[in-house]
């Protein structure tokens, strides 16, 4: 029992570092900075890696290209046309290099080990101090790690939607709501914004996008210091010790 469950941490090391690898390739090759407008031509919106606007920019004659009543919906038309463009250049770097083949090999080695091959080396574990790592026995290592992993899935139940935040203009003109990964909606006051110039819109959507990224990162924040307490780094540790000296805690 206890080399089987060793040999299920090597493996799952080892598909973790290929997934790694795999993710990172596929974040390279990313298109960057891929822009949308809407049909007017009043709003560009670029994107940022992490799915939201990197900026929202009004048109010098935006006016003239669309009513104040419309420009929130303008946002919004060109934010979807600029993840329009983004999604087909994604589709066609994936053709191109054929990730759906990759993660399918990938799945297939996880899930059906070939028990007639060569066992595999052993995995690169990364460079930790464990010299004061406290042996414990396996069960008890395997019961708590259990113990996080449903500790992880209610913290996923208690946020079982995208958490979304209204992200507001310094005098509340301009409102964006996102969640993590997308924009939702833009809301302008059309009384204000008739009399604003492109400069002062362009701020209001600078402070509103800045404050829906500072009320992101607050969630996200809250969210480590959850995972913080589960203790994983000590549960890793033990994990790593366990796989570069299987013996001293089988004996």
């Amino acid at each position: 029992m206890d080399d089987e469950f060793i040999r299920s941490l090597q493996q799952f090391q080892q598909q973790a570092l290929n997934l790694q690898s795999m993710m990172t390739d596929m974040q390279n090759r990313m298109p960057q900075g891929v822009e949308g407008t809407d049909a007017q031509g009043a709003v560009t919106v670029r994107m940022a890696a992490d799915g939201l606007p990197e900026f929202i920019r009004a048109a010098s004659d935006w006016q003239r290209r669309q009513g104040p009543e419309a420009v929130g919906a303008a946002v919004s038309e060109a934010y979807g046309a600029a993840m329009s463009r983004q999604m087909t250049a994604w589709g066609q770097a994936f053709e191109d290099v054929d990730w759906q083949g990759k993660a399918d090999r990938l799945d297939s080695q996880f899930g059906q080990p070939d028990a007639s091959a060569a066992p595999a080396a052993q995995p690169d574990i990364p460079e930790r101090d464990l010299r004061y790592v406290v042996s414990r026995p396996l069960d008890v290592l395997a019961e708590d790690v259990l113990s996080a992993f449903d500790a992880v899935e209610r913290m996923d139940e208690t946020a079982s939607g995208p958490a979304e935040v209204n992200g507001t203009s310094a005098a509340r003109h301009v409102t964006l709501v996102v969640s993590k990964g997308a924009l939702r909606s833009c809301e302008v006051d059309r009384h204000w914004a008739a009399d604003q110039s492109y400069i002062k819109l362009n701020q209001a959507f600078e402070e509103a996008l800045g404050d829906a990224r500072d009320k992101l990162s607050s969630i996200e924040a809250a969210a480590a210091d959850g995972l913080a307490g589960l203790q994983v780094d000590s549960l890793l540790d033990e994990a790593l010790a366990i796989l570069r000296d299987p013996q001293r805690f089988i004996d």
